[in-house]
């Protein structure tokens, strides 16, 4: 579970990489419109953002494995990497994603407004992917009664910010800080 949390954080931080980079490059390259390296470096992008979200599935798929077979250590390791270490990637997304939409809004004069939507959407997705390996982690310390978390915590897993307070409260609960 931990090994496919690492996996999914490094597939984040990738495409926050190639989120800075690839638009760079196609307007590097792109001084003649949409050639054949601008297609080429549009479509990596797009199928990293696809990787991605596969990675995410696939992590929920090991956390809900993990849970049924009783694996609450490496759950727990798991969600605590996941949680815990996507606080910089979140951080660096909203504020790249901030200048980056402003800067498209008002170059356009409001037309791409339209489009704002979709990393949101995106980085929402990566939320509750996240959510639901703690969400697991959860439902196996109540099915203990481990020094059981309050059930609030399982729609807090979902909302940015207030899931890592919930992730330190439960992780200060359980003895694990």
């Amino acid at each position: 579970m931990k090994k496919l949390a690492k996996i999914f954080l490094m597939g984040m931080y990738l495409h926050l990489v190639l989120s800075i980079a690839v638009p760079m490059g196609m307007l590097y390259f792109g001084d003649s419109g949409w050639n054949t390296v601008v297609m080429g470096l549009f479509e990596f992008y797009l199928a990293m953002a696809v990787i991605v979200h596969i990675a995410g599935w696939v992590c929920v798929a090991a956390a809900v494995m993990a849970y049924c077979r009783n694996e609450a250590d490496n759950l727990r390791k798991g969600w605590k990497w996941l949680k815990l270490w996507s606080i910089p990637f979140y951080i660096l997304n909203f504020l790249y994603s901030c200048l980056v939409w402003f800067v498209l809004v008002g170059a356009s004069r409001g037309m791409m407004i339209l489009l704002v939507p979709l990393p949101v959407i995106f980085t929402c997705i990566l939320i509750v992917q996240s959510g639901c390996v703690g969400i697991c982690y959860i439902m196996l310390l109540r099915k203990k009664h481990q020094k059981c978390p309050s059930g609030i915590h399982y729609a807090l897993q979902f909302f940015p910010v207030i899931d890592i307070f919930s992730t330190i409260l439960i992780l200060k609960k359980q003895g694990d800080e």
